[in-house]
């Protein structure tokens, strides 16, 4: 029987990282085990919003995985997790998981899990939101167990860390934020 728990991290895009690299930190010290996947905009966008190498970034997480990777253990249901986690989604993230266009290891792992019935949580930058992007967060909004959430990327630390006590707490996992 497993008994660490496990979490999937994906960052999409350039804007908004801050939220997924804090998301990593604040997980650090529980007893989550973490699973992270970063698209090539993520990681420039890493080094674009908070000076840090990718790398550093992906040693926060006790798994990393290429983008690309189809084969990885986070594509398959049969790994179990406690769900995932999109910080930030980008707006070609959230069309592909809309449409169930599952082309990279983010967009598979998210297939998986609302396939499998794990909560889903995307945060999209709150400035990118038009109306096809309202759109395709009202029909993943119908899918039980998935909640697309606003996120700016202009959002101080404190509100930062406020959001994301939020969602890990979806999952039951108390953080000590700030």
């Amino acid at each position: 029987m497993r008994t660490t728990p496990r979490l999937v991290v994906g960052l999409t895009g350039e804007v908004g990282t801050r939220h997924g690299v804090r998301l990593l930190e604040l997980l650090r010290p529980t007893p989550v085990e973490t699973h992270l996947v970063l698209c090539s905009c993520a990681r420039r966008g890493i080094r674009e919003e908070t000076g840090r190498p990718p790398e550093e970034v992906q040693a926060l997480a006790d798994r990393a995985y290429g983008e690309w990777n189809q084969a990885a253990k986070i594509s398959s249901g049969s790994f179990l997790t406690l769900g995932m986690v999109v910080a930030p989604c980008s707006r070609r993230s959230l069309a592909s998981i809309s449409l169930g266009y599952a082309n990279t290891l983010i967009h598979r792992a998210a297939d998986v899990t609302m396939k499998e019935g794990r909560p889903l949580v995307l945060l999209v930058d709150d400035a990118a939101f038009g109306e096809l992007e309202a759109r395709h967060a009202a029909r993943l909004g119908s899918v039980p167990h998935v909640r697309v959430e606003p996120a700016s990327s202009r959002a101080t630390d404190v509100e930062i860390d406020a959001t994301l006590s939020r969602v890990l707490a979806g999952f039951e996992i108390p953080v000590a934020a700030g």
